[in-house]
């Protein structure tokens, strides 16, 4: 009897550890925001098309020098990731990004196709405006 209300107790700790688990998630998911822009830049020679990508989301998961994951607002999706080994993009990553903490994203993509990605702490979990960079 003793091992049946034990296994009883363990499984539903369990569950609510569980179900707390899934409810930070969908708040952080809430709390998110991403913010995507095109801009074309028109010179006497050519025009030039940039577009970056925003997010203000906490942090899943974190490799440095190899990926983040971030949340996003949505229900299908809630998580984004960002590739920070590419030879083909210039990283910048603060030394105090750390799973758990909230951070602010910026992808960009030149006209020539070369990416940016900069990863800062963002002091807000859920900002009320979005930086937007023209380029």
């Amino acid at each position: 009897m003793k091992g049946i209300v034990t296994t009883a107790c363990a499984v539903t700790l369990f569950l609510t550890a569980a179900s707390f688990a899934a409810q930070d998630k969908a708040t952080a998911s809430k709390q998110s925001k991403e913010v995507q822009q095109d801009t074309k830049t028109m010179t006497p020679n050519k025009t030039a098309k940039t577009s970056s990508d925003t997010v203000y989301g906490k942090v899943e998961s974190y490799e440095p020098g190899k990926s983040i994951k971030v949340t996003v607002p949505g229900k299908i999706v809630s998580t984004k990731s960002f590739d920070l080994s590419s030879k083909d993009a210039t990283v910048d990553v603060a030394s105090d990004v750390k799973a758990g903490g909230w951070v602010s994203v910026v992808e960009k993509t030149d006209a020539n196709g070369h990416k940016t990605v900069t990863v800062k702490p963002s002091t807000e979990k859920h900002p009320s405006h979005a930086k937007k960079t023209d380029q």
